[in-house]
């Protein structure tokens, strides 16, 4: 028996919460069905006015209102779309999840974007790294007495020598350096903007270039330990786990199959067809809005 298939799907306060903010955000979606189940999702009031049932928050919705939220119509009174016609609107911990990809989202947007600028204050560096070379160096040398005064030695400080041998590579060096961060900060930019829109490609996208970082985290904490970097490790091993584990990537838990059929059956007219005896694997359309 298909998840929810013999009951209907009940959604706590904050699940409607979620659905009722879609919904306010992006609409609600209304169907003209060709089926039964319109009778479910439809109805008439008193002055004859005729209402649509929104397939997700199922609020009855009169589409000649002006004040009606902005509304996606799937077919039309004199074309009625078949159940298959149908797109499954995500209701449930589908809405958790929607919710809590915007905020892996957001994060990996916003470290694409920091690395981007990065990228472009190393790309400078191509015309400017012998300059910086010497003020460091004339700067060292300029701290050299009253570093002697509290008992550092300026000029040999492994600090200073660091910085300044940064700052001694070839202009090709820094050019490269600068390429590789761009790209990996529109890598992040990317996904986040498909996490975001709760596109599937993203999840797989951000599961695979996690993972490809994951050894050279782990190679930093050995050299360098840190705790922020433990902690960015565990933030990443967390969010593979999580998006294989409910996103049923690569096969797991049945796969992508197993994963719409899982949201079709929490959808609102998989709950109307249960009511009346019917199978929600009637719904076979896959886009999920």
């Amino acid at each position: 028996m298909a998840p929810g298939e013999d009951a209907g799907t009940f959604l706590t306060r904050r699940e409607m919460g979620w659905v009722l903010r879609r919904c306010g955000r992006h609409g609600h979606v209304v169907a003209h069905l060709d089926d039964d189940l319109a009778d479910s999702f439809g109805a008439t009031t008193g002055t004859g006015t005729a209402l649509l049932r929104c397939l997700r928050c199922g609020t009855f919705l009169d589409l000649t209102d002006p004040d009606t939220a902005p509304t996606r119509e799937v077919g039309t009174a004199s074309a009625p779309v078949p159940l298959s016609g149908v797109p499954l609107a995500m209701r449930g911990a589908h809405g958790r999840k929607m919710a809590l990809l915007r905020l892996l989202a957001a994060e990996r947007g916003g470290r694409g974007v920091l690395l981007l600028i990065a990228s472009l204050g190393i790309a400078q560096l191509t015309h400017t790294h012998v300059a910086v070379a010497d003020w460091l160096g004339q700067l060292a040398t300029a701290a050299q007495p009253l570093g002697q005064q509290i008992g550092w030695d300026v000029a040999h400080s492994a600090l200073v020598q660091e910085a300044v041998a940064l700052f001694t590579h070839a202009d090709q060096t820094y050019n490269t350096i600068a390429w590789l961060v761009a790209a990996y900060g529109a890598l992040q930019v990317t996904e986040g903007v498909g996490l975001w829109g709760g596109w599937r490609w993203a999840e797989y996208l951000a599961v695979v270039a996690t993972t490809l970082f994951v050894p050279l985290e782990i190679y930093e904490i050995v050299h360098h330990f840190t705790l922020l970097k433990v902690g960015a490790l565990a933030v990443n091993l967390v969010a593979v786990t999580y998006l294989v584990h409910k996103g049923r990537l690569f096969g797991v838990r049945g796969g992508h199959r197993a994963y719409l059929a899982e949201v079709r059956d929490a959808t609102l007219p998989a709950d109307e067809l249960r009511r009346l005896g019917r199978s929600p694997a009637l719904l076979t359309n896959t886009e999920l809005v």
